[in-house]
């Protein structure tokens, strides 16, 4: 089954099977111990068998313990992958599966939310010394490695691939948006057109789930602290309103700011009635399921992956535990949209291993981004206009041959 899924992948990943696996044809990586270290189902471990058949010694560790596929575990490991995660863990033997990919000496690591990053800086000092670098996936792990950076704790270089045009504009926005949906569609078996449906924050990620929520018949409210994003979402049409006045509409309430909390006790005394919690953002913790269970009088499951926490006369309904649902509560990312991301991911890994770049976080080259853009459009049958000298302008037609002074 896992060996079929990620074979599934593979005939779907036009880039990474193709344009990547050339560039990693060259050897650099040969004998270098990568981790990788993301939501472990098929897709990613189709990037960890790319990376493996470059030469690189792979270790694979699970991000989240809800999100990790055994049968996509068992598969890699017949491959002759390292494997330290199992599925059915809980965070203690995340936590440990996490040390056990730390002790295994990465050089480099394809990291989710800098999990295993800053585990290995606070648990394994000695390893983390001789860590060369780390290419990241998303903001939350961005920002964290930034703070590290801007706190003298970040010795080595880093890559957002987050900050790649070919990740966020694709995987956060299309990505997220889309299986967000689904996942809340196939978990509650409800309608969405007409639905009341909030969105707690407007990155990319918030603002794919209520641009795709929007086009499919919702009414939509975003709730937003950044005056900017604010601005943006009511531009883009979706009622902009603090939380104490959206609460009370929202059938859907979906969290996607990557911080924690996004969703507290504070807010639980606003939640109407039958309202349907979702988690979009990294963290488990962005809805405080403790508070919630804490508050609730009962709790009972009626569905796979609901659970209905009953505050007083109004019945709350969580899915997926909290954690990201599109993942946990559904089949991640489309094909096509993680071959760009890990597409990122994999030349991020070669970019790091052969290029000298000073200790901090940096962006894959633009020229790589835009390799990975034009390898997706062949792939497509897409050909793109060339301009002509006679669009460009000459500087010496605004100003003549003025001499500096």
């Amino acid at each position: 089954m896992g060996r079929a899924q990620i074979e599934w992948v593979r005939r779907h990943s036009p880039v990474l099977n193709g344009f990547v696996r050339e560039r990693l044809a060259d050897g650099a990586l040969t004998d270098i111990r990568i981790a990788v270290v993301v939501h472990l189902e098929a897709k990613t471990a189709f990037l960890a068998t790319v990376l493996a058949d470059s030469g690189a010694r792979v270790i694979v560790a699970g991000s989240n313990p809800r999100t990790t596929r055994q049968e996509v575990v068992e598969a890699l490991r017949e491959r002759g992958l390292t494997v330290v995660s199992n599925a059915g863990g809980n965070h203690e033997t995340w936590e440990r599966e996490l040390l056990a990919a730390a002790d295994q000496d990465p050089e480099y690591i394809i990291d989710d939310g800098a999990e295993l990053t800053t585990r290995v800086a606070r648990y394994r000092p000695d390893r983390f010394a001789r860590l060369k670098g780390v290419s990241e996936e998303t903001t939350t792990g961005t920002a964290r490695l930034q703070a590290m950076h801007q706190a003298g704790r970040l010795p080595f270089k880093a890559l957002s691939a987050n900050n790649a045009r070919c990740k966020h504009l694709f995987d956060n926005i299309h990505g997220t948006g889309q299986t967000t949906l689904q996942a809340i569609l196939r978990l509650t078996n409800r309608r969405i057109a007409g639905m009341h449906l909030a969105v707690i924050g407007y990155g990319f990620v918030g603002r794919g789930i209520a641009g795709y929520a929007r086009s499919m018949g919702a009414r939509t409210y975003v709730v937003e602290i950044d005056p900017v994003r604010a601005l943006e979402a009511h531009v883009d049409g979706h009622t902009v309103e603090a939380a104490q006045d959206v609460l009370p509409q929202a059938g859907v309430v979906i969290t996607a700011t990557g911080g924690r909390r996004a969703i507290g006790a504070v807010d639980f005394p606003s939640l109407r009635d039958d309202v349907v919690l979702a988690n979009a953002g990294h963290h488990d913790l962005e809805i405080d399921v403790e508070a919630l269970a804490q508050s609730a009088t009962a709790v009972d499951r009626p569905r796979n992956g609901v659970e209905t926490y009953r505050l007083g006369d109004r019945a709350v309904h969580l899915l997926s535990g909290g954690a990201l649902v599109n993942i946990a509560g559904g089949s991640g990312h489309p094909i096509e949209i993680m071959d760009l991301s890990f597409a990122v991911q994999g030349l991020g890994a070669h970019y790091l291993a052969t290029t000298d770049l000073p200790a901090g976080v940096h962006v894959i080259p633009k020229e790589l981004d835009d390799a990975v853009a034009a390898a997706k459009l062949r792939s497509l049958g897409i050909s793109l206009a060339e301009s002509r000298a006679d669009q460009s302008e000459d500087l010496r037609d605004l100003i003549g041959d003025a001499v500096q002074p």
